[in-house]
């Protein structure tokens, strides 16, 4: 073996872990075996199980939702494992995530029977204990080339699929709406491939076409006969959907549909099965398709309500009550590209057109208004995650703010950008590049009555579609006089304030709420949706990994403490009383003896700060608490720390003399303009790169950015923080654990932007694509220019049985939420921010009037989110006193 490995060579952990102890080929059926030895997580994968998974558990067990297998490794060879369902909350709360280090790993293994010859395990893990991450003993080792453990020669290596399900394909870890895997076909694979060039290359001149209208009226003729081939242009590509069901037997269960048109009409196009592995990725709107083998159905009314625009809506509504089915079999459909050099005029068929508007028109536009919107990308938001209605409760969505500004009206527009399964885009998304976003829709919030909309924005739909850099050039929207207007703006624009300003991550709320509680029951029907602490206390334990979640309680605030900028608020951070023990669960024992739930592997508590200002956020950076002993750290080895390199810049611009600190300056404000200089070095001409794909010259410099020192992060010598306490509460505590460094915005870093794009983004399923420290690697991130310290806050229940620790930033609100106010800590709880009208009070100004909140009733809103394992973020939107 040409592979490194951390142990010698003839001694493998898992040979000697799971092979039958007398030797044999064929031991007892079934047995078990507990491997002390230390084995890493190298793969995670999911999937829904079908009917006969349930037969592989004992009833009381039985898999709830999805089933996860994984890949681990001793670093001579590997294998494929299944995780009992009891373990799956340590997946979905990211407690187990690749890279991890086991021990004490319990396998029941027995015969695959569904295999010819009964020769074929499988493996299943009953319980392990979880230590350290292992990145550090895992390099040098290609884990590609490590043999598989319980393979034969026979066996196909190359085929990875679900171990207990007859899936063709594994889900993405984090939600159902993306493709995920080898199995799914791209468009360079494709056109490598013999039939591909035999199909696109067809002699369409001698093929007898039909079209739409002409398949409409057989299908209302009830014809028997067989239809020709349909020529049509794809109009638009809805996003997958899996409706995969454990009670269901269905290899690939997938559906897309695609809106087509031709000169006679409008239908839909739908994909089943495994015409979605192999066609998804490789058909784009405004191609040309050749359809053979199809079946006509009776359309569905009107999928998910939204309206289907195409080039003629009187054809569109004669046509809609069809659709063209294709399938692998009954009949076995064709599909041909045909390149656009080969569409014929006669064929009389609509060109791809499009619908955009500018910010400045989409402000005197309804609600519910679709169009196409072209931007310049100011700000990426950390990608989170929403429960799916119905699923179980199992089935999450994931969505992401962006910022985009085009110049016109009063400022960006933000975009709620949902998956359009398009994974690769979406993780290249960063600030200072261009976006299309297709099929976008209007939506509002805020409104008064019979007044106009408070907050605009844009959120994907169905039919979206994104394209950022690198796939723009030869798209027929280029040549647009709107397009080519914008892109003459964005040459106006100055690079070093356009990168000073752009930031990634961090937590981000929108549209902000209002600035009373009687507005706020008003936008909510009266219903608050009010828990009590105890119902908080397990609502929180059932959160999963990246879940955002928004909680009202009531209760009163009984401390106040300022914490200044690069302050290491919380490294005295408290755990709830009665789940202390979480603390060192870098060692805790799992196993599938006694279920697992999400309550028991409920987080350790930290409040985080950060307002809901949807243009300029202002964020604390402050590192996460030092973790505790461990229980076990004879057994464990430590790892180093990472050694950070520092580059020295290729070439400084004269532009980089602009923000040359002076001695008086502290050592933060030193640091933060060192990176501007080096991230304004490094953008220039990026701008007119990115326009090169709109048919415009560009030229490209380059240069590498110093890693950052954590040490200028320090706060001034002899600060104290500002505080106040109106009691003293030594009972049980939700939160206290400080900022994490994932809800903190960072400046956008055009030198390191794929770390720090991936260090933003959630957990990966396989170990080439995971960082050994996202939190780390954050951190050697600037924070966003804005923020100015937070404050961290104290409630205590009404019954006062529970407090919870929360970070509440204050920012300056906008819009029609921009009232006047009085400036004291209370208005400014309330209000998200200080006076409009007045200087921002100082820190000592705030705390100054604290006491004034004692023995106050208060409505508190909470964003709360679990960002992995046992950490969680709790965030102090509004604090509104009860009248």
């Amino acid at each position: 073996m040409a592979s490194r490995s951390p142990r010698s060579r003839g001694t493998c952990v898992l040979q000697r872990a799971l092979s039958p102890r007398d030797g044999s080929v064929v031991s007892s059926a079934r047995y078990r075996r507990t491997c002390e030895e230390p084995l890493y997580l190298i793969a995670l994968d999911r999937y829904k199980p079908d009917p006969a998974s349930k037969y592989h558990f004992s009833p009381v067990s039985a898999p709830p939702g999805f089933l996860y297998d994984a890949t681990l490794s001793d670093g001579d060879c590997k294998v494929r494992v299944t995780l009992h369902p009891n373990l799956n909350p340590l997946v979905q709360n990211n407690a187990l995530r690749c890279g991890s280090e086991l021990y004490s790993v319990q396998f029941a293994v027995q015969f695959d029977e569904a295999r010819l010859g009964g020769h074929r395990r499988t493996f299943q893990v009953l319980g392990l204990e979880t230590g350290s991450p292992a990145f550090k003993r895992l390099r040098g080792l290609n884990l590609q080339s490590l043999p598989w453990f319980g393979r034969s020669d026979g066996d196909d290596e190359t085929a990875v699929v679900p171990l207990l399900a007859r899936r063709t394909c594994y889900l993405p870890l984090w939600d159902c709406e993306d493709y995920y895997g080898d199995a799914w076909e791209s468009p360079a694979r494709r056109a490598e491939s013999p039939a591909h060039h035999s199909e696109s290359d067809a002699d369409e001149e001698s093929t007898q076409f039909v079209t739409l209208q002409q398949v409409k009226a057989s299908f209302i003729k009830k014809s028997k006969g067989k239809l020709g081939p349909l020529t049509v242009r794809v109009l638009k590509k809805s996003r997958l959907c899996h409706f995969g069901k454990e009670d269901r037997t269905n290899e690939c269960p997938y559906q897309a549909d695609l809106e087509v048109a031709d000169g006679s009409g409008a239908a839909s196009v739908i994909l089943w099965n495994s015409l979605c592995l192999r066609w998804y990725r490789c058909l784009d709107p405004g191609m040309v398709l050749q359809l053979l083998g199809y079946r006509v159905k009776e359309s569905y009314s009107r999928r998910l309500g939204e309206g289907r625009e195409s080039q003629n809506q009187d054809q569109d509504q004669d046509q809609q009550h069809i659709e063209i089915s294709l399938n692998s079999r009954n009949p076995a459909a064709i599909i041909r590209i045909v390149p656009e050099r080969s569409v014929q005029r006669g064929w009389r068929l609509p060109s791809q057109t499009f619908s955009f508007l500018t910010r400045a028109a989409l402000a005197s536009c309804p609600d519910g208004t679709v169009c196409d919107f072209i931007g310049l990308v100011r700000f990426v938001g950390r990608p989170e995650r929403t429960r799916k209605k119905g699923g179980g409760g199992e089935e999450f969505s994931v969505y992401r703010w962006l910022q985009l500004d085009d110049g016109t009206g009063d400022g960006p527009i933000l975009l709620k950008l949902h998956s359009t399964s398009q994974p690769e885009t979406h993780a290249r998304l960063r600030p200072m590049f261009i976006v299309v976003c297709t099929n976008s829709q209007l939506a509002s919030a805020g409104s008064n009555q019979g007044g106009p909309p408070s907050y605009q924005y844009l959120t994907s739909t169905r039919h979206s579609q994104v394209y950022g850099h690198g796939q723009h050039r030869g798209r027929s929207y280029t040549t647009l006089p709107l397009v080519q207007r914008f892109i003459a703006w964005v040459h106006t624009l100055s690079e070093a304030t356009e990168m000073s300003t752009a930031a990634v991550g961090g937590y981000f709320s929108f549209p902000p709420l209002p600035t009373n509680i009687k507005h706020y029951l008003g936008e909510r029907k009266g219903n608050p949706c009010l828990l009590s602490m105890e119902e908080l206390r397990a609502e929180v334990g059932r959160l999963q990994y990246r879940e955002h979640r928004r909680f009202t309680v009531q209760g009163s605030i009984i401390t106040a403490r300022y914490c200044r900028p690069g302050e290491r608020q919380g490294e005295q951070g408290r755990l709830s009383t009665s789940r202390a023990g979480l603390a060192e669960c870098s060692t805790r024992h799992y196993s599938s003896a006694s279920s697992l739930d999400s309550a028991s592997l409920e987080p350790k508590c930290s409040p985080v700060g950060s307002p809901e200002v949807p243009f300029s956020p202002h964020y604390l950076r402050i590192s996460t608490p030092k973790q505790s002993p461990p229980r076990r750290s004879p057994r464990k080895r430590p790892l180093g720390k990472c050694r950070r390199k520092t580059e020295t810049p290729r070439k400084r611009f004269a532009l980089a003399s602009q923000f040359k600190s002076s001695p008086a300056h502290s050592r933060q404000a030193d640091r933060s303009l060192q990176e501007s200089s080096a991230s304004c070095s490094l953008a220039d001409f990026i701008l007119e790169q990115i326009c090169s794909e709109f048919q415009l010259s560009s030229d490209e410099e380059g240069q590498e950015m110093q890693v950052e020192d954590p040490a200028l992060l320090s706060p001034p010598p002899g600060a104290r923080p500002l505080a106040w306490s109106g009691r003293c509460w030594q009972g049980e505590r939700l939160g206290g654990a400080g900022v994490f460094p994932e809800t903190v915005p960072r400046r956008y870093n055009h030198a390191r932007w794929e770390l720090q794009t991936r260090a933003a983004g959630l957990q990966p399923a396989c170990l080439s694509h995971t960082l050994p420290e996202p939190a780390r690697e954050l951190e050697s991130f600037s924070p966003a220019n804005s923020y100015q310290g937070c404050y961290s806050i104290t409630i205590l229940g009404l019954n006062e049985r529970l407090a919870v620790d929360a970070v509440f930033l204050p920012t300056m609100p906008s819009g029609p939420h921009s009232v006047p106010h009085e400036n004291s800590l209370a208005s400014v709880l309330a209000h998200g921010g200080p006076s409009p009208s007045r200087p921002p009070p100082a820190p000592e100004d705030l705390i100054a009037t604290a006491p004034a909140l004692a023995n106050k009733h208060f409505l508190f809103v909470l964003d709360i989110s679990q960002q992995g394992a046992e950490r969680l973020e709790v965030v102090l939107n509004r604090a509104y006193p009860y009248p």
